[in-house]
């Protein structure tokens, strides 16, 4: 079997496409993107398992399938549903792949005739309680969790999370099988200031995180920085709060008189983003653990300034591309914004950030990715 189709020898390869629906952002973004590559590359016959309720806004799944090489099989059971373990084994079998990836590993089969792989993001849940809903929920998940990766071989998107799925599960994650994600050419599109987001004036100087809030991800870190920052400096937050956890950011704002120099928005198209990204004095991401950090990259892209928390995977993704502190320390994030006001500062990081995320492209990503699918004989 050859991964460039050079022997002549077709990759049958299915793909659980339920992931391509808005409620899988980022996973569906992903997926996407390494779909649509694949399916360019010669020898590669890909089958999309899809389901009717699945639904985007975002993402073109019709050009997709466009593709002379990409079809569809109609997979009707929900991504984290029980009865999905019993179906698909016959799914498979009927499909006639030779091996299927799930981008998803709670979407992923635990038996069936195909070689399995699944993706494992993150280990979030697993680090803190404090990163799950409820104990009940972190003891289906690392249960279910442990069962997909002994059954499936398993890809990361890091070394770091191979490294937590190594401490959590006691399985291996070779280097071969860790494919770092690209992110995509558009954010880079935006040109000039932007003024107005979804009829909401923008400040002309704000200080910009992308991410839903959850406790991971500490954006109260954000508001504590804010307030020891002079007035001229706004906070933008993009992404919904979770109801699965409580979301103090609103209310710290206003214990720490910051309320009116905090601006959040949910729901914005590409566009928006993109020109958000462009237009931020920085972009701030004090997370305590993540899988990859992927708004890392689309900040790069756009030219904006990064800071963000000094944490393995932050500095496996962004190298010598962003300033990276102690993620509780206040006053470390404050000097942080404050070396910003330095143009030859701003301009070396723009620079190597450009360079970074050139770098981390969705064309190398998916090399990689077939490498460790199929690798050549």
């Amino acid at each position: 079997m050859s991964a460039t189709g050079t022997s002549g020898t077709t990759v049958r390869l299915g793909v659980d496409g339920r992931v391509l629906d808005d409620r899988y952002h980022g996973i569906g973004r992903i997926t996407y993107e390494l779909v649509e590559r694949l399916a360019a590359r010669p020898g590669w016959d890909i089958t999309l398992f899809v389901n009717h309720s699945q639904r985007s806004d975002r993402l073109d799944v019709g050009a997709l399938t466009a593709h002379e090489s990409v079809h569809t099989e109609t997979f009707d059971h929900a991504v984290t549903s029980v009865s999905q373990f019993l179906r698909w084994p016959g799914a498979l079998r009927r499909s006639g792949v030779d091996l299927v990836l799930f981008p998803y590993h709670l979407g992923a089969a635990l038996s069936g005739r195909a070689r399995r792989w699944t993706v494992v993001h993150d280990c979030i849940l697993e680090q803190d309680r404090r990163f799950a809903p409820d104990a009940r929920t972190r003891l289906l998940y690392r249960l279910l969790t442990w069962a997909v990766v002994h059954r499936n071989t398993v890809v990361t998107p890091s070394r770091a999370s191979a490294d937590a799925v190594r401490r959590y599960y006691r399985v291996a994650v070779p280097d071969e099988h860790v494919v770092p994600w690209g992110v995509s050419s558009w954010f880079g599109d935006a040109s000039g200031a932007v003024t107005t987001v979804q009829g909401t004036p923008v400040p002309a100087r704000y200080l910009l995180h992308v991410g839903a809030r959850r406790p991971h991800k500490n954006v109260q870190q954000l508001v504590r920085v804010l307030a020891a920052l002079g007035p001229r400096d706004h906070l933008v937050l993009v992404g919904s709060h979770d109801d699965r956890f409580p979301d103090p950011t609103a209310d710290l704002a206003r214990e720490l008189g910051v309320q009116d120099r905090v601006l959040q928005f949910s729901g914005l198209s590409d566009a928006e983003l993109s020109a958000l990204y462009s237009g931020a004095h920085a972009f701030l991401y004090p997370s305590l653990v993540e899988g990859f950090g992927l708004p890392l990259l689309e900040a790069m892209t756009a030219g904006a300034p990064v800071v963000a928390s000094d944490i393995p995977v932050f500095r496996e993704v962004a190298e010598d591309a962003a300033l990276l502190v102690p993620v509780d320390d206040t006053q470390a994030w404050v000097r942080a914004v404050h070396e910003l006001d330095d143009p030859a500062t701003r301009a070396r990081l723009a620079e190597a950030g450009y360079a970074r995320a050139d770098a981390a492209n969705w064309d190398r990503s998916t090399a990689a990715l077939a490498a460790a699918l199929a690798p050549p004989r």
